[in-house]
């Protein structure tokens, strides 16, 4: 009798131990799972990168159609802190929800993705952000989530903070979107072709514009909501599309043009159209004084121009000190307009004041000075504002490089993308989405004993306090 009243209690003791684990796994599982749906745990990170800002709360509470997001996330690579910031998103709108996957089990994403020519490929490690009302989908990598800044110190450009919020919550505004401002690629002239102007677009994609290509000669018309991008024609207009492009700009239309060193000296139309801005590109090459080191980079033929401080397009640039720019080659701009009422003309970028310009001998060029070369500064980037009848203005950005523009390494290494977005802005009198979300410390500050004094206090005073109490307990015990 007694074994089996024994047996029973080690049984009913098996019972309670496996109903108590059950409990607490139950526990665990739908703790976990309220946190997921309504993100209420407390972001102890030093950056609060899981913390949604004020702006990312009221855009996602304008969500009027539903997004999903998938993260795609290779074994062994999931960004836990990515992931808790899209649970916080999760919660704040029934509109969104997201996903952890991968491309073995979800193979139809690259089928999304490949359908939209403007997004990135998909890779294992990625944000796929989609609205199926809309159709649109936007793909956010690495690239998207780090901010770079120029440092004079070291003369690199280093990383500098996290964007995981500002990628996320635009990319989910572009997607969810009625309508993209679309931008024009003027073709059929001997411009920039799609190959060259890949990283261009990938860019303005990123920055939530729609590019396309407009072709005059074979029929399409210009939208003057819509600013024209004149990418390095090496070809003239004819009349037909000179009368275009004037009605085009007569009615409102903005422009940005970039003329580069290879161009043509003579091209009529083209020019002439320009000279409505009051801007004439000059032939030859812009060559910076090898005594003037912080003139160029590593040759005389990179330029690194001054920025100049102009209200509404690059002074918030110049007063954060984010004027580092790469032009190799460049071509100078004369401002040949008289300013007035109807003219104004604010230039961007200059060359240092040792800087000449060079023309071709034949197929080659010698850099080096010679008697008679015009002589700097020279104007490489200007924003012009002109009139035209009726009260309408028209603004136009000239560039004397496209380079610039089209390599990704100069994106990462200077401040090109801020400056096309920048002039873009201008362009368009707004931005299409661009949210004032900073970014989030990349690096843990130091602790300083000279700064505040709590945190250092904080740190020292629960050892400290360990300490005294072990003297006093084993101090007595010592003589016992």
């Amino acid at each position: 009798m007694k074994k089996i009243l024994k047996l029973r209690r080690r049984a009913a003791n098996w019972i309670l131990c496996l109903l108590a684990a059950a409990v607490a796994v139950a526990a665990v599982g739908a703790a976990d799972a309220l946190e997921s749906r309504f993100a209420a745990r407390i972001d102890l990170s030093f950056n609060s990168v899981t913390t949604r800002s004020e702006a990312t709360t009221r855009a996602l509470q304008s969500l009027e159609k539903d997004v999903h997001a998938y993260a795609v996330a290779t074994q062994g690579n999931v960004l836990t802190d990515l992931n808790a910031l899209l649970d916080r998103y999760q919660a704040a709108t029934p509109h969104f929800t997201w996903s952890q996957e991968s491309l073995s089990r979800n193979p139809l994403l690259l089928q999304w993705v490949s359908d939209d020519v403007n997004d990135s490929a998909v890779t294992g490690d990625c944000v796929i952000v989609r609205c199926p009302d809309t159709g649109r989908t936007r793909v956010l990598t690495w690239e998207d989530y780090m901010s770079f800044g120029y440092n004079p110190d070291s003369g690199a450009y280093e990383f500098t903070g996290l964007t995981y919020e500002k990628a996320l919550t635009e990319a989910i505004l572009y997607v969810a979107a009625d309508q993209i401002p679309a931008l024009q690629l003027l073709a059929g002239h001997g411009e920039l072709t799609a190959d060259e102007t890949a990283v261009l677009e990938q860019k303005l994609t990123g920055a939530n514009y729609a590019p396309m290509r407009v072709n005059l000669k074979n029929g399409d018309t210009l939208d003057p909501a819509a600013p024209l991008l004149i990418l390095s024609p090496t070809l003239d207009v004819d009349e037909a599309e000179l009368d275009s492009l004037t009605a085009f700009v007569q009615a409102g239309g903005s422009l940005l043009v970039t003329v580069d060193f290879t161009d043509p000296d003579i091209l009529p139309n083209l020019y002439a159209f320009y000279r409505l801005y009051g801007v004439q590109p000059l032939p030859g090459l812009v060559v910076a004084d090898e005594s003037e080191r912080s003139g160029y980079y590593s040759s005389p033929i990179e330029l690194t121009p001054t920025l100049q401080s102009v209200e509404g397009v690059t002074d918030g640039m110049a007063q954060s000190g984010a004027d580092f720019l790469i032009l190799a080659p460049a071509r100078a701009l004369d401002l040949v307009g008289t300013e007035s009422a109807d003219l104004l003309m604010y230039p961007l970028l200059t060359s240092g004041e040792g800087s000449y310009i060079r023309t071709a001998d034949g197929d080659s060029i010698d850099i080096s000075r010679q008697e008679g070369d015009p002589e700097g500064p020279f104007v490489l980037a200007a924003l012009c504002d002109r009139a035209f009848g009726d009260g309408v203005r028209s603004r136009a950005c000239f560039i004397g490089n496209s380079g610039m523009f089209l390599n990704d390494t100069l994106y990462n290494l200077t401040y090109s993308n801020e400056l096309l977005q920048q002039a873009l802005r201008a362009l368009m009198g707004s931005s299409p989405i661009d949210l004032d979300i900073l970014p989030r410390a990349a690096v843990r500050p130091a602790l300083a004993a000279q700064g505040n004094p709590v945190p250092v206090i904080l740190l020292i005073l629960p050892p400290l306090l360990i300490a005294i109490l072990a003297v006093a307990i084993l101090t007595p015990r010592k003589y016992l």
